[in-house]
């Protein structure tokens, strides 16, 4: 890092100013990213390099004299604060591939890009940035004024309070109120550090440490497909209460920032394990946002509860449909199946398996946000009065197994889901299906065929006789559950029916006896 290097001239200490390579697209998305890096990025005496790329030399011709225009609007108050501002029109084949020779060449301090809005692509170039960089080059993503992606350096931004709030006043290209807020929506990604609460909610939360009691939860009652099922917990296992301390977490971050977010969209959780898998979520939504998409978590909008869970149906600003599950929880263990839930969906990516769209920590709730399915469940499709079509049935069943394939054999860590339903198969209009709800689900080995496990959880009528009876758990659990779905499709019929006759409740049976007649 170009931190401030001294060299000593004539028993006089001079301080070597920090670069800050700053990549824009000529657009006020980039004066957004630029004036963000001014105020909290650059110091006095330091040198700010705008850089922007283009494809060919027609284009950087043409965009040296904009960028020139550009950069006037910052001029008085760059002369104001001692700071250089630089602009470089360059042309290159990779944006990634300038910015990291320039960064090398200025062996500049931190490196900020921008974020679009295309979630899966914007981080890109940063990413590529950070991997080619050196570790001591501050690598930061820039999305409506908040960090998005960080690969820190160890050393703290400065805060640069007083720049902030003369070039609001000197500049002259009217940003917004909107523009100004902080937003939320989409702000943690890996290696982001948050910054803390103010100090009324500090002392408002050093009062409070989170007891998790160990409680067994048993909900024999199959749910909705977000909502965690059956489980039976072993008595062997030793349970003991554990005190977290929220203050503990909440004072140690850095005060990098002149603007707090709001600490109730802030992980507030102590555990070490809950804070590394929430740094791999690509989207973060706020507290207030989930509340709007919600209507303020109405009871009309309820469409799941069980256990220490509550699942509402949202719409997002853009319209996309979604469901929030609300872990509210009152154990240990209920963390502990969060953190690993997420652990694990966020590694998955399948047409045939509902995504994890974002995250929300508001203070002791674990929020999730996921796909609505157009159509519901597989469940709620077989008992309506619309009849599936052989086509249709077909798709569903060939989807569902090509999912199962992805987790079993070709996921660099093979997933054992343990509770393939018809409930936890969403459809789309198309009757395309995705398998939901990986709150059970297990990572498996490539060197056992099977593992033994002491606690048997799931949904009954679905459970393998090997591991019902003796908890051998393996991806075959899968394949036996995937065959009773198979039987519900083609059949009609629930997997349990205290209405057929004795010794046929199962669907499994049901059919077994089925044969023996033909």
């Amino acid at each position: 890092m170009a931190v401030e290097k001294e060299r000593k001239v004539d028993h006089v200490i001079v301080k070597k100013r920090n670069i800050v390579l700053v990549g824009i697209r000529i657009d006020e998305s980039g004066k957004e990213i630029l004036k963000w890096a001014l105020e909290e990025v650059a110091q006095l005496g330091d040198c700010v390099v705008v850089v922007h790329v283009c494809f060919t030399s027609f284009r950087a011709l043409k965009s040296k004299s904009s960028l020139d225009r550009y950069l006037e609007h910052y001029s008085g108050f760059c002369s104001t604060n001692k700071i250089e501002l630089k602009g470089e029109v360059l042309k290159g084949n990779s944006v990634i591939g300038v910015l990291v020779k320039e960064a090398k060449r200025y062996n500049a301090m931190s490196v900020v890009v921008g974020v679009k809005q295309q979630r899966k692509l914007s981080l890109k170039i940063a990413k590529g940035c950070a991997k080619e960089l050196p570790s001591t080059t501050d690598v930061l993503a820039i999305h409506r004024g908040n960090i998005v992606f960080r690969r820190s350096n160890h050393y703290h931004l400065p805060l640069a309070q007083k720049m902030s709030s003369r070039l609001s006043s000197e500049l002259s290209n009217g940003f917004s109120d909107e523009e100004r807020k902080l937003k939320y929506e989409e702000s943690t990604v890996k290696s982001i550090e948050i910054a803390g609460a103010t100090g009324e909610e500090k002392r408002k939360i050093s009062g409070r440490s989170l007891s998790l009691p160990s409680v067994e939860v048993i909900d024999k009652k199959p749910g909705w497909p977000l909502l965690r099922t059956t489980t039976l917990a072993s008595p062997m296992v030793h349970h003991h209460t554990r005190k977290i301390s929220v203050v503990n977490w909440v004072m140690s971050l850095p005060e990098r920032f002149p603007h707090h977010p709001n600490p109730t969209s802030q992980p507030s959780f102590c555990d070490k394990q809950l804070r590394d898998i929430l740094k791999e979520i690509n989207r973060w939504f706020s507290y207030d946002a989930l509340k709007t998409a919600t209507s303020d978590f109405s009871s009309e909008n309820l469409i799941g509860k069980g256990g220490c869970n509550e699942v509402y149906k949202g719409f997002l600003e853009n319209g996309k449909a979604v469901a929030v599950k609300i872990l509210k929880p009152s154990v240990k263990e209920a963390v502990k199946e969060f953190v690993h839930e997420v652990s694990i969906i966020s590694s998955l990516s399948h047409q045939n398996i509902s995504p994890l769209i974002g995250v929300c920590v508001h203070y002791n709730d674990l929020i999730s946000v996921y796909n609505l399915s157009s159509r519901g469940s597989l469940e709620e499709t077989l008992q309506c009065k619309h009849v599936l079509r052989w086509e249709e049935r077909f798709k569903i069943a060939i989807g569902l197994g090509e999912a199962l394939d992805y987790l079993h054999n070709q996921c660099s860590n093979p997933v054992i889901h343990r509770d393939v339903k018809s409930s936890n198969v969403l459809l789309s209009d198309e009757f395309e299906p995705q398998l939901s709800d990986f709150g059970l689900s297990i990572w498996g080995s490539k060197s056992c065929r099977y593992t033994i496990q002491r606690d048997v959880v799931g949904t009954f009528g679905y459970l393998a006789p090997e591991y019902f009876m003796y908890g051998k758990v393996s991806d075959k659990v899968d394949v036996y559950a995937f065959g009773v779905v198979l039987l519900e499709l083609i059949s009609g019929r629930t997997p349990i029916s205290s209405n057929s006759p004795r010794g046929q409740e199962s669907l499994v049976m049901w059919v077994s006896v089925g044969f023996v007649y033909l």
